[in-house]
């Protein structure tokens, strides 16, 4: 937890069945030190090129799968290596002390180590993707319960080498985009190839939690776009772009002035800070616009509520903690599946 946590700490949760200095669109790429090698310092490479030139060859993983995030549309790159006495968590622990970066993948570690990974990435809130091997069998190595790690399975990964990197081509796709105005399904990647799968093996694929990515008319698509937990990645990665908005907003309110006064008007300026957050929000597609029923009765996209000064108690108030402020906020959600019955008469 940072200091911003302890000084605007908000939480959000997903609601089941309601249909700044952080970046949510750059990957850190692990790759394995060669041996008794000092692992290089955290870095941003610009392109594939980069890599070989910063001393990786081209049969290396991290250089293979940063091809893979390249050709997606990454823009840049972090890349770590693990030296061989750190654990993965050792090296996790030592990126995470670079900021910019949010989807999380591998190069050249086993299926066994994917779990600690996983574990790793939910308690630090990053967005882990990792490929599946399925030409034997088609398993989770990753049990189907992490809000932030998702695979995705292919059949390929011993007859394509590109498809060892299925999931970093699909993390760099997908956060090319605005994190609110996406979904993770129906994307074309690029350098990899896509899967035969059966009908069986896609009932397989989603009893395991695990995407894929096959041919669909003619059209190469990304399916499901799930969380190995089940929930849309999109709006895992969304949930977290709008925390960190709303704390920067209301941080800088703080920085801003001289002082909030801890008065209706301090307390409107948080409310404030917290609906244009929530409006940015709808405006990049993440929560949805204010619609009305069939009897014309309006459905907010959102709600904010803040206490009063004079029903606050007086503890909170010799703490300075402006505490029971919420909001709710409808998801915009995304449409995946479309059903339409017709009739044609003579």
């Amino acid at each position: 937890m940072g200091l911003i946590d302890n000084l605007v700490n908000v939480k959000i949760s997903i609601s089941e069945g309601v249909g700044s200095s952080a970046s949510f669109s750059n990957i850190l790429l692990v790759g394995i030190a060669a041996d008794d090698a000092t692992p290089k310092n955290i870095a941003v490479y610009a392109s594939a090129n980069e890599i070989l030139e910063a001393g990786w060859d081209e049969n290396s993983a991290i250089y293979k799968a940063a091809v893979a995030a390249f050709m997606n549309g990454a823009t840049q790159l972090y890349v770590a290596e693990k030296g061989a006495s750190e654990s993965i968590a050792d090296v996790l622990n030592r990126a995470n002390e670079t900021d910019g970066w949010y989807g999380l993948a591998l190069a050249g570690f086993e299926p066994a180590d994917y779990k600690t990974v996983a574990d790793w990435a939910e308690s630090n809130s990053k967005l882990f993707g990792y490929t599946v091997d399925c030409s034997e069998s088609i398993e989770n190595p990753v049990p189907t319960t992490y809000s932030y790690a998702f695979g995705i399975g292919t059949k390929k990964a011993v007859t394509n080498d590109n498809n060892t990197h299925l999931a970093v081509a699909f993390l760099a796709k997908a956060l090319t985009y605005q994190a609110g105005s996406e979904t993770w399904a129906y994307k074309t990647l690029s350098g990899v190839e896509y899967d035969e799968f059966t009908a069986s093996d896609i009932a397989k694929l989603k009893t395991a939690g695990l995407n894929y990515y096959v041919l669909c008319a003619g059209k190469a698509i990304t399916l499901e776009g799930k969380t190995t937990s089940g929930e849309w990645i999109d709006v895992i990665r969304f949930r977290d772009w709008l925390l960190n908005d709303m704390q920067t907003r209301i941080y800088n309110l703080f920085i801003k002035n001289a002082k909030v006064p801890y008065t209706d008007a301090g307390i409107a300026l948080i409310q404030n800070q917290m609906i244009a957050s929530l409006k940015e929000g709808q405006s990049v597609g993440g929560i949805a616009q204010t619609e009305y029923d069939d009897e014309g009765n309006e459905i907010p996209g959102f709600t904010t509520s803040v206490p009063t000064s004079a029903n606050i108690g007086d503890a909170n108030k010799a703490t300075r903690t402006l505490a029971g402020c919420s909001f709710t906020a409808r998801l915009a959600n995304a449409i995946h599946i479309v059903e339409i019955r017709g009739t044609l008469t003579a």
